[in-house]
């Protein structure tokens, strides 16, 4: 019990009407903290806003390098007409061969803007045909010509890519050659369509010395900086204007992509009301130091000692107490009754965590249990069928491998286990299901390096494992799984995310609704573990956890995503 000391205590009332004249200051502080932070979100929105632009510019430009390079060495390697240019006996037969090869490129340059042409060279009878739907000048086509035609000189089974210099920009030119017969494509960055960015500046390419491969698109002859991809700096032109380049890398080493945008001050990025609120707050701010002083001393200090006590009760400590003395008597008889409430609450908070801790281990040993038989019983059926077969051999490695099995299924669902250890739980699965089947099923798992520890709850793959051999459709062709692990960046240490892909069919319409819609009652007798691993999810991680199910093209497939926390060790659920 605390005893109120009133001496020297005077009304909170009178202290407030002294100083209300002067709450405005912290008005006005977060009036200009929060002008600050928009421009600062401002300044964040706009160059990420550009970053996903440069990525969308970047998407295309990686998907025609792609499809460039695989469609010459198909064209190459199968093509029946490359193949009856390159041997054709007369002239004649190698201009019908590239005649019709003609139709078929001339709509991959009508599909992707950034080809510019397509090239076919015949070095046997010095045939050349050029296959191009845009207009270039005369003296940068015959520049084109005499570099394919030197590629085909070499005579060696051999690709590459090369930069060329035209009259008024630079393209880059593929080319393929076999035994003297080429098959060439040139990409024209200039042609990609940058309209629509809805602000100042330019998009534009570069090679990787910094120059523009095409200067009237870009920022003239200038010589851009060196960036980290993604990176954004300012710079300044040799006339003096000052500009803001963010920049994403190619592939092939080919150069990069630029955004550049030009640079604005402070006050340029603020808007008419912003600058007129920035002067008021200024202006009154001005007017009031007198009364800040006497604020500081009547009502501030106490109040502080108040808020520092709160926020530190806020983050969980309720052990701390408020102190009573202050010189406004309301506040103190605030802090006893604050100080009373946190006696009530420590010991009711002590008294709900122990009750919650024993409701949770109860759930969770529960819902692990009701799993086992599940199990059980298929593995059963395994053996009998074996026994039937006389299969000793067969059976005495099912049995092996079920005791595995059981050892690491029998664990305490209250606890996690490293991911490699629950991946070497399925693989023994699939060695199980493998022994007492026609067609084995068959596992392919890709984990990323990182991921090999992390903690997951038991049982967590191999339900759906199961699953999937159990609800598969295949029946004259074996049964792929494939498991895919890998680290996603998010909060605290991100996330684990787990999908489980077949080809067994997949789920029906019912089904999807179904398990993406779960009800919320956990003893239920359909789908016994999926709706073990839910629940089990939601009491282990809240709603961090995600688990979601949906169909591919031949199969079904779970993906999860689970929290990551270091702290959390293999011990109990904490």
């Amino acid at each position: 019990m605390w005893i109120l000391n009133k001496s020297h205590c005077f009304s909170f009332r009178r202290a407030a009407t002294f100083t209300l004249a002067v709450l405005v200051v912290p008005l006005f502080i977060v009036m200009i903290l929060f002008n600050s932070y928009t421009i600062y979100q401002q300044q964040v929105t706009i160059r990420g806003s550009r970053v996903n632009t440069l990525r969308v510019y970047q998407t295309r430009w990686e998907e025609t390098i792609s499809m460039l390079e695989d469609y010459l060495a198909d064209t190459v390697a199968n093509n029946a007409d490359f193949s009856d240019m390159v041997y054709a006996s007369t002239k004649v037969r190698a201009y019908l061969a590239s005649l019709r090869l003609d139709s078929h490129t001339r709509t991959l340059l009508r599909a992707y803007e950034l080809l510019g042409a397509f090239f076919l060279y015949a070095d046997s009878f010095d045939y050349y045909r050029l296959i191009y739907t845009d207009s270039y000048p005369l003296e940068d086509l015959d520049v084109l010509r005499w570099k394919v035609i030197g590629a085909a000189e070499e005579d060696t089974a051999d690709s590459r890519w090369e930069w060329v210099e035209l009259s008024d920009r630079t393209v880059l030119l593929y080319t393929y050659n076999f035994h003297g017969t080429v098959a060439a494509s040139m990409v024209d960055p200039a042609r990609l369509d940058f309209s629509g960015l809805g602000e100042e500046g330019c998009v534009f390419l570069a090679m990787p010395d910094g120059r523009a491969y095409c200067p009237q698109l870009a920022l003239g002859e200038e010589t851009l900086p060196q960036l980290s991809s993604g990176e954004t700096v300012k710079w300044v032109l040799s006339d003096g204007e000052e500009y803001e380049l963010t920049r994403l890398s190619l592939s092939q080493e080919v150069g990069s992509i630029y955004f550049a945008a030009p640079a604005k001050t402070l006050l340029q990025q603020l808007s008419a009301v912003q600058l007129l609120l920035l002067v008021i707050s200024f202006v009154l701010l001005a007017c009031i130091p007198v009364s800040w002083l006497t604020l500081r001393r009547l009502m501030l200090e106490p109040v502080g000692s108040l808020t520092k006590t709160m926020e530190a009760i806020q983050s969980g400590d309720t052990t701390i107490r408020v102190p009573q003395t202050s010189r406004i008597s309301e506040v103190n008889q605030i802090a006893q009754s604050v100080n009373i409430m946190l006696d009530i609450i420590q010991q009711q908070k002590i008294d709900a965590y122990e009750q919650r801790l024993a409701t949770q281990h109860a759930q969770l040993q529960y819902l692990h249990l009701q799993i086992r038989p599940h199990f059980f019983l298929n593995c059963l059926n395994i053996l009998y069928s074996l026994a039937g077969e006389k299969k000793y051999d067969a059976i005495q490695e099912l049995a092996l491998n079920l005791s595995t099995y059981l050892r690491h299924i029998f664990k305490d669902g209250s606890k996690l286990v490293p991911l490699e250890t629950e991946l070497a739980s399925v693989e023994n699965y699939i060695r199980i299901q493998q022994a007492g089947a026609q067609i084995p099923p068959q596992l392919k798992v890709i984990i990323d390096a990182d991921t090999p520890k992390v903690m997951v709850p038991p049982l967590s793959l191999l339900t759906f494992v199961e699953n999937s051999i159990k609800h598969s459709s295949r029946q004259d062709s074996p049964l792929e799984i494939r498991i895919k692990c890998s680290r996603l960046p998010g909060d605290e240490e991100g996330y684990l995310y787990v999908s489980i892909s077949d080809n067994g069919g997949g789920f029906t319409e019912e089904q999807l609704k179904e398990l993406n819609s779960p009800g919320e009652n956990i003893y239920t007798d359909r789908h016994v573990g999926i709706v073990n691993i839910r629940n089990r999810l939601h009491l282990l991680f809240g709603s961090r956890a995600t688990l979601s199910f949906r169909n591919l093209i031949d199969g079904a497939c779970v993906e999860l995503f689970l929290p990551i926390n270091s702290e959390k060790d293999e011990g109990e659920l904490g």
